[in-house]
């Protein structure tokens, strides 16, 4: 059992009633970027539908939710969205069993990359991902799109 868990904090699957608490978190999480429409309640809600097994928060003895991670998959990559940490937990290994679980999933179905994307200036962001084993592809820039 870690520290973590002897405090009360458990992981569960994510459910649309967690967007609220988990919106918050994420526009109190430097370098989270919410500007698209896919952040609404109607889009975090189409994602955990279709992605019911992959999409984890954590959350405290009160039910507050302290962690996100989200995992979605288009059935041969995957990808990792929302990964946020409450200030006051960071360091604790929370993110990186949020993370863990989530490449439990996609193992179990068969899915053997995954991709994640950063904001540019998020160095925090950067910092965290690289220290998970995670390295920058040079071959590749992205681009999108709202439609």
């Amino acid at each position: 059992m870690t520290a973590w868990q002897d405090e009360g904090i458990r992981i569960r699957r994510m459910v649309p009633e967690d967007y609220e608490e988990a919106y918050t978190l994420w526009e109190h999480t430097p370098g989270m970027h919410l500007h698209s429409l896919n952040n609404t309640y109607g889009g975090i809600a189409l994602l955990l539908a279709k992605n019911p097994d992959s999409c984890f928060v954590a959350v405290d003895e009160s039910g507050k939710v302290i962690a996100t991670a989200l995992g979605a998959t288009d059935g041969r990559k995957g990808y990792l969205y929302h990964v946020a940490v409450d200030e006051q937990w960071r360091g604790h290994g929370i993110g990186t069993t949020l993370i863990n679980r989530i490449y439990d999933v996609f193992k179990a179905i068969g899915i053997i990359k995954i991709g994640i994307m950063v904001v540019a200036d998020n160095i925090e962001g950067q910092e965290f991902w690289k220290k998970q084993g995670w390295k920058t592809r040079p071959d590749v820039i992205y681009f999108d799109r709202d439609l």
